[in-house]
């Protein structure tokens, strides 16, 4: 395994190279064990000091369908965003992967008029999806999530340069 990875409509490859763990493969574990009811991130990454879960969307390549349909704030949408966090979290768990490391969920987001003030707000309602108040209410040995992030291309590739994406 090189650790350059592309995603599932071949446009775009991510460069987890310099990771000491990567895989884009929990859809396929999953879908070989007919569990079809779980979703999954992208790509993961496991680095010195974090477990990037990192979940990439983009309804401004020229073969979209239909990208003005697209609606990132529906609350299906996010409800999906966020399940695929849970599942493969769990999952890498039970993997031993990331254990004691800061758990970063990135979500890479482009689409139509999808500028800094549509990815904050996503960013927003994505959080209150996640175990950040439950963290908060209840006493767990080890947190399940540290931080979440919506970015654009530009911003993963400023946030993680060492872990490129580019379009195909």
């Amino acid at each position: 395994m090189d650790g350059v990875f592309c995603d599932e409509n071949k446009s775009c490859t991510i460069d987890f190279s310099a990771a000491p763990w990567a895989t884009d493969r929990i859809h396929d574990v999953f879908h070989e064990a007919k569990l079809f009811v779980l979703s999954d991130v992208d790509f993961v990454a496991e680095t010195e000091n974090e477990l990037l879960l990192v979940e990439y969307k983009n309804a401004n390549l020229s073969n979209a369908a239909h990208p003005e349909a697209f609606r990132p704030l529906e609350d299906k949408r996010l409800n999906r965003v966020a399940m695929k966090y849970y599942n493969s979290l769990q999952f890498l768990q039970v993997m031993n992967h990331g254990i004691d490391k800061k758990k970063r969920y990135v979500y890479i987001l482009e689409c139509l008029n999808g500028d800094r003030v549509l990815r904050k707000r996503v960013r927003e309602l994505l959080a209150a999806r996640l175990p950040f108040l439950l963290q908060q209410q209840v006493h767990m040995p080890r947190k399940m999530i540290d931080s979440v992030d919506v970015f654009s291309i530009e911003e993963w590739n400023d946030a993680y340069p060492d872990f490129p994406l580019r379009l195909q």
